[in-house]
């Protein structure tokens, strides 16, 4: 009779175990966090002004340096603007340097802007003139400082191919 009675309880108590677990209402569930992934904004519009040194590697090496100045705006995935510089080089190709205008279209990939230029040359001093062109990429390292490399090719009777680096102030 003993081990009928500690069987039945046995059973008994099992069977209304998962009923201390929980109650007839229906679980609540939460609703996962969201997290709101936010790219960076990085807004090029402004002017800007610096220095750059350049290397001529065809048809003759030569080294230099110049200053230059420019604007951006800022379109959202596109950037457009214009810029102009000065660049001496030694050994001296163009007796008084040459003066640079060029216009800019750049991808606004937040702190990096790959970029293609057009733009005109003309030889300081002289009444020679030419077309230039080149590609090159623009790193913003801070609010106000703005780094850039760019191949340029400069076409006024001869083809020359100049790599230049820059560094430009933000205002």
């Amino acid at each position: 009779m003993l081990k009928k009675l500690l069987a039945t309880t046995a059973i008994v108590l099992s069977a209304s175990a998962p009923t201390f677990a929980g109650s007839l209402a229906e679980p609540v569930v939460e609703p996962m966090p969201v997290i709101d992934v936010v790219a960076p904004s990085t807004d090029w519009s402004g002017w800007y002004a610096g220095v750059q040194g350049a290397v001529n590697v065809a048809p003759w090496f030569a080294f230099g340096g110049g200053v230059h100045a420019g604007y951006l705006n800022d379109m959202g995935d596109f950037v457009v603007g214009a810029e102009a510089s000065y660049t001496y080089e030694w050994p001296p190709v163009w007796p008084f340097g040459r003066v640079d205008a060029t216009l800019i279209a750049g991808y606004d990939a937040g702190d990096v802007m790959p970029h293609v230029t057009l733009g005109g040359m003309w030889m300081a001093g002289t009444p020679v003139v030419g077309l230039t062109f080149g590609a090159g990429a623009s790193v913003m390292v801070s609010d106000n400082i703005m780094l850039t490399g760019r191949y340029r090719g400069t076409w006024w009777g001869p083809l020359s191919h100049e790599i230049t680096a820059g560094v430009s102030y933000r205002f």
